[in-house]
């Protein structure tokens, strides 16, 4: 497989509900010095996620991976989440740690809606 294939399936994994309701398999793709800049504006850290991250049902769109290096890459896309009706911005910076790749870093900011 592919890097950008990797980090793309590594993405969409961490947005999966059966992923995100483990703090274990949730761990597991988080590094140790994992933080994120979360949509309601508070920043969380990888033992905030001990319980897993919430089991809303997200969709990933857009998404692209620009590489920073030979051990880190930045990801965007927009994810709707199905529970809140509500589109949100997202990046990602994953790094290499030894022969795995790890969640670093990210942010989620809400697209505000439009009324018509």
């Amino acid at each position: 497989m592919d890097l950008t294939a990797h980090i793309k399936a590594l993405e969409e994994s961490h947005l999966n509900t059966t992923i995100r309701t483990s703090g274990e398999a949730l761990g597991a793709v988080l590094a140790d010095d994992f933080f994120e800049f979360g949509s309601s504006g508070r920043i969380f850290y990888r033992q905030d996620f001990k319980d897993g991250a919430g089991n809303n049902q997200l969709t990933l769109h857009d998404w692209n991976m620009h590489q920073l290096d030979n051990k880190a890459v930045l990801t965007t896309y927009r994810v709707i989440n199905h529970d809140t009706k509500r589109e949100s911005l997202r990046s990602s910076v994953w790094k290499l740690v030894g022969i795995e790749w790890k969640l670093f870093f990210h942010q989620g900011t809400i697209v505000p809606t439009t009324s018509s």
